[in-house]
Formats: C-alpha cells, structure tokens, sequence
C-alpha cells in the first residue's frame, strides 16, 4: 500500500505531446503517475456551465451565461488523492465531443482530444499560487487537513491563432508539487 509520495514535477515539458501519450497515457498526469511506477486513477464529471468570471475573461467568453464545459476530476496515484482539476472549455469547441464523457478523453488527454478537433495548443500561460489554505471543499477531496496548504495553478492553452482553447485550475497538496522552469536570459 502506498502511503507517501515524492513530489511530482511541474514543467513545461509535462504538456509536451510525446510525454503526454506515452505507454498509452492519457495525459500529462497519467505519465507523471506511471513514470514512478505507481497507478493512476480519476474521478471525472462533466457538465454545461457558467464559467467563473476570470475564466470566461481568459477564454474570451462573456459572462453570466452557460457557455462552457467544464471537467472536473479527482486524480489518484495509487489510490492517494493528488490533485483536483477543473478544465473549461467553450461550448463551440467541446459541444458533443469526447470532451463531454464522464472519463478520460483518450491517448494523450485533453490537449490531443483538442488537437484532433483542430485546436491545437501551441503556447500556454500559467499563473502559479505556490501556497494558500484549501477550501473546506478541497481538502475533504484531496483528504488533507484544513491547515495543510495547496498550490494553485492556472493554465490557460492557447492555438496558434491566439484563441484560448483550455483553462484549467489545478489544486495539489504543496507538498506534491515542485515547479521547474528553464528560459532564455537577454
């Protein structure tokens, strides 16, 4: 039984796709989870919303209406509660897709569902809270106490053409997550 987990990387290359469909993953958590030889499980609903403000603004979307579709899941590394995601997806693009499924999309997650649909991500932004208290909501999901805290990424995809395909709010037990970034110095 798994009882402690190391600290998953957070990196750029995590989306890149060759990662993301290896040995059959289903995303860039899937690989993470498999790559330490442990089990990786989700807990998925889908449904028609109104997207938060700051989502419908990312997207490009106006808000007060039912305009996207939003994923949510529990994921799992050998049974342990890792991470919570809500991805939101507007309505023209995911409408009577895969997207729409209670379970994982396909070979590759989300990004390549996307990409098959013709809106592939080229560039992505990401806004990263390294630590903050979790909701009482959130912790009972990821089965932490009150006072354990959480990071908070944000992620916004986006094709070539500059249109915000995917917005997606992760929440990680801190002590699951190690950020990593290489960039070019002028």
């Amino acid at each position: 039984m798994v009882t402690w987990l190391p600290p998953m990387l957070h990196s750029p290359a995590r989306y890149d796709r060759a990662t993301c469909e290896n040995n059959g993953a289903r995303g860039a958590f899937d690989a993470e989870v498999r790559a330490r030889g442990l089990e990786p499980q989700h807990e998925i609903t889908t449904e028609r919303a109104e997207p938060p403000a700051a989502v419908a603004e990312a997207l490009g979307l106006p808000t007060g209406e039912v305009n996207c579709l939003v994923r949510r899941r529990r994921l799992f590394a050998s049974g342990i509660p890792v991470r919570l995601n809500a991805s939101w997806f507007p309505l023209d693009i995911a409408e009577g897709t895969v997207l729409e499924e209670d379970g994982p999309v396909n070979v590759g997650g989300v990004k390549s569902a996307l990409a098959e649909l013709g809106y592939a991500q080229t560039r992505a932004r990401e806004q990263i809270i390294p630590s903050r208290l979790p909701t009482e909501a959130e912790a009972r999901a990821l089965e932490i106490s009150p006072e354990r805290t959480v990071v908070e990424i944000t992620h916004v995809g986006l094709t070539a053409e500059g249109r915000a395909v995917e917005v997606t709010v992760s929440v990680a037990p801190a002590h699951y997550v190690t950020a990593q970034y290489e960039f070019p110095l002028a």
